[in-house]
């Protein structure tokens, strides 16, 4: 189960609408993402351009929304209650799906149960009422066409680095991982990919927070590296280190609960041999044990084969 935000904008010169409900999404039954290639152009069963589809089963909806500057703009008590992933998207100004971190999801449900003094609405179907841009009980749920699913195969990995972290993403599971669990993580509770570290624009390629025990998490920032990457691998060390520092709460960073000894950086490249990494960059990437721990270099071939540089 993972959590998410519905969202719907009212543009107005009063106020901009921003989160109109939150739901927990039954990714079990819906598990892989559709692609619709006949759905070209907006006007056919959703008033816009939407080629990429998933089904989503809401948990627990309600009827109020929370304005834009109230979870965005207004300042709260502690800097780290800012919503940064939400920031950062609006700062990139496109649309898509954006994950959120857990404490954030916290927040914004604190804010959302705030707003509608703790009731939810118990109705089969919504809908919302353009009026007063609440969602209230509907008549029906309509049955889109989703398309087809979405699949990489391991042959397509080679094309670039995208199909190379997508075919990733599509192999990992939370909880009880077993897609090279020894390189990502075997008890992941959070999954996410192209995470904004920054206003620079700057993203971590992959990221998974392990659960270890009962009361502590530990936190793997992976950065990529595929033959056709646009930044080659001499790159990584500097890449990794930004991370870390943007990272680590007790330095000013943004991740909850992210210190030196829990925070660790992995690079991993797709090579069509191995000991293709310079010696230099293991050494450089080994010497961010100084910020971080055991930080990690692994090649994997095209056949999945890896080998542990570090």
């Amino acid at each position: 189960m993972i959590h998410g935000i519905l969202k719907c904008l009212k543009n107005s010169k009063e106020s901009t609408l921003l989160i109109i409900a939150w739901a927990t999404f039954n990714i079990k039954k819906y598990e892989i993402p559709h692609f619709y290639p006949e759905y070209v152009k907006k006007g056919e069963d959703t008033p816009l351009k939407l080629i990429y589809r998933k089904r989503i089963q809401p948990y627990k909806v309600h009827a109020e929304g929370v304005l834009e500057w109230m979870a965005l703009d207004k300042l709260p008590t502690y800097a780290k209650e800012l919503l940064w992933m939400l920031i950062y998207r609006k700062m990139k100004g496109k649309r898509g799906n954006t994950m959120l971190f857990p404490w954030e999801v916290e927040r914004l449900i604190s804010l959302i149960e705030n707003q509608n003094q703790g009731k939810s609405l118990a109705f089969k179907d919504f809908t919302i009422d353009r009026s007063s841009y609440e969602i209230c009980g509907g008549n029906a749920t309509l049955d889109h066409n989703i398309g087809d699913a979405i699949t990489v195969a391991k042959a397509d990995m080679g094309n670039t680095e995208t199909h190379f972290q997508a075919y990733i993403l599509q192999n990992l599971t939370l909880h009880n991982n077993e897609f090279f669990p020894e390189v990502f993580g075997k008890n992941i509770v959070w999954i996410g990919n192209e995470v904004f570290a920054g206003t620079g624009m700057q993203k971590i390629d992959v990221m998974t927070i392990e659960k270890m025990d009962e009361t502590s998490n530990l936190y793997r920032l992976i950065e990529l590296k595929h033959p056709k990457s646009t930044t080659n691998v001499n790159f990584a060390p500097t890449q990794l280190e930004y991370y870390i520092n943007w990272a680590r709460e007790d330095i000013g960073g943004h991740i909850i609960g992210g210190k030196s000894f829990n925070i660790k950086p992995v690079l991993v490249t797709l090579t069509p041999e191995f000991d293709a990494i310079p010696d230099n960059i293991v050494s450089d990437i080994d010497k961010l044990s100084a910020i971080s721990t055991n930080p990690e270099v692994w090649e994997m071939d095209f056949s999945l084969n890896t080998q542990k540089r570090l």
